[in-house]
């Protein structure tokens, strides 16, 4: 079994009239339309993005690109992860079959 980290949601705005709480802000609300009213704890960001949001944890991230925002769920203690039940990979692979020979 494999745990399952939460989801995240990728938001791109390349928007420049928008201010980056704005852009945080929209992803936030697509982030939780998507995920069924689901409420994320952290938005990663790109390290000039770095700014402050009420109820969420904002981090900067030198491989996020700019405009882009990564949102989602920090890792919550005390919460069980959700595991993944996956298929047992096989030990062999085939043999090969053999080849005819072409006149």
């Amino acid at each position: 079994m494999l745990a399952k980290s939460p989801p995240f949601l990728m938001w791109y705005d390349d928007n420049p009239k928008l201010s980056i709480d704005k852009k945080i802000a929209d992803a936030i609300a697509a982030y939780s339309d998507r995920f069924s009213g689901v409420k994320p704890t952290l938005v990663l960001v790109n390290e000039a993005e770095i700014t402050e949001f009420t109820g969420v944890q904002v981090r900067g991230v030198a491989t996020v690109c700019r405009h882009t925002y990564w949102v989602g769920q920090a890792d919550r203690p005390g919460v069980p992860a959700v595991t993944l039940d996956l298929a047992p990979t096989p030990s062999k692979a085939a043999p090969p079959a053999p080849r005819r020979k072409t006149k």
